[in-house]
């Protein structure tokens, strides 16, 4: 997960010294279920403590905890670059011997020593979120995590059910082809590649469904995406990828797709892309439906976030397709509960979900829907 707002939280000497009774060292508010008994217990740590993604993802897994009779320990450090405190929680949890550990690592590399010993004393792991890529201890066992690949085609599926897009987008010629562009803030990130390998395969199919559109539709603007169309394309699929992460030059890189003739849509496929087309159509003012100056081109996106929700809200942004948080807390409860037992557990799928201006506010959505 990128890009989300973090609130630091003073240590405490009392839950230093409580380390090994269910606050981790260093901890930054964790908390534990109360009257826990001879219940097995579960310690779930994420990448920063406060976070709003985090906090739905531990909601979720206190429900998880409730329904099957876990004594649930929340913990987390002040922020995803705190990684020694998130090392020293995950020694201290490991210490408390409990039935399984749920991690989302903010540096997967930090954490293997412990895992090691995670794994030597028995313990599983559960990754959630992001969980722990390229673990080489063994002791991850599962890992409750989006299908970005599936999450990028739910994006593309429900832009191209749009009449207003799908008219837009039956107007292209060979002449002048109708674009769609897509703004990824890098081509290495595996999550970013998963959900643009989705969003474009699904792209390709929903597009090839209209009129006179089979086989007439191009990939290009980057070789890992680049698919020629079999014929004249008459919709135009094109990648922009800017040459470093930072915010100014994903912004110019939207600035670039924005001016690009024939543009239909353009998908921002994470949080620092979003915030690069918002920041280049002024706060999102200029794509405005009825007044901006890119009015006719629909934006869609990926996360939330603060910006990104008010765009949503406002219909500058069709609509964006959001992780879902609460799940991935729930079934990295399922998944530890059942590896404590000695169960075979395999990844899980948390799934995602299209929010726009007409169910924004629903309960079930704006509870995965942080700042």
């Amino acid at each position: 997960m990128k890009t989300r707002k973090t609130v630091a939280l003073a240590l405490s000497a009392t839950c230093m010294l409580a380390a090994l009774a269910g606050c981790g060292s260093g901890d930054s508010g964790g908390s534990s279920s109360p009257g826990a008994g001879d219940k097995p217990k579960v310690i779930i740590i994420s990448k920063s403590y406060q976070n709003q993604f985090y906090q739905a993802a531990f909601k979720g897994a206190q429900d998880a905890a409730d329904a099957l009779g876990v004594d649930l320990t929340t913990n987390g450090p002040d922020a995803e670059s705190n990684i020694p405190q998130q090392v020293e929680q995950l020694a201290s949890a490991v210490n408390q011997r409990p039935a399984a550990i749920a991690l989302a690592a903010s540096d997967p590399n930090a954490v293997q020593d412990t895992l090691v010993q995670a794994k030597s004393a028995g313990i599983p792991v559960i990754g959630f979120d992001s969980g722990v890529p390229g673990d080489q201890s063994g002791a991850v066992v599962a890992t409750a995590a989006t299908d970005n690949e599936v999450a990028g085609a739910n994006v593309a599926t429900n832009l191209l059910a749009n009449a207003d897009v799908q008219k837009a987008l039956s107007a292209g010629t060979t002449d002048k082809p109708a674009v769609i562009g897509v703004l990824a803030q890098d081509s290495t990130s595996g999550s970013i590649v998963q959900r643009v390998n989705g969003f474009v395969d699904a792209a390709v199919t929903e597009v090839e469904k209209l009129p006179g559109m089979q086989d007439a539709v191009d990939v290009s603007g980057q070789e890992k995406w680049t698919k020629p169309s079999s014929s004249p394309a008459k919709v135009k699929i094109v990648v922009t990828v800017p040459p470093t992460t930072s915010q100014s030059d994903i912004q110019a890189a939207a600035n670039t797709i924005l001016a690009t003739d024939g543009l239909v849509s353009l998908f921002a496929a994470n949080q620092d892309a979003v915030n690069g087309v918002i920041s280049a159509t002024g706060d999102a003012t200029e794509l405005n439906r009825e007044t901006g100056k890119y009015k006719d081109i629909f934006v869609v996106g990926f996360d939330a976030g603060a910006s990104q929700k008010a765009a949503v809200a406002s219909g500058a942004f069709l609509g964006s397709v959001t992780q879902d948080p609460y799940q991935m807390g729930y079934k990295a409860v399922e998944l530890a509960v059942a590896a404590s037992k000695g169960e075979a557990v395999a990844d899980v799928d948390t799934g995602s979900h299209w929010y726009d201006n007409s169910n924004i506010t629903d309960p079930q959505i704006a509870i995965l829907l942080y700042d």
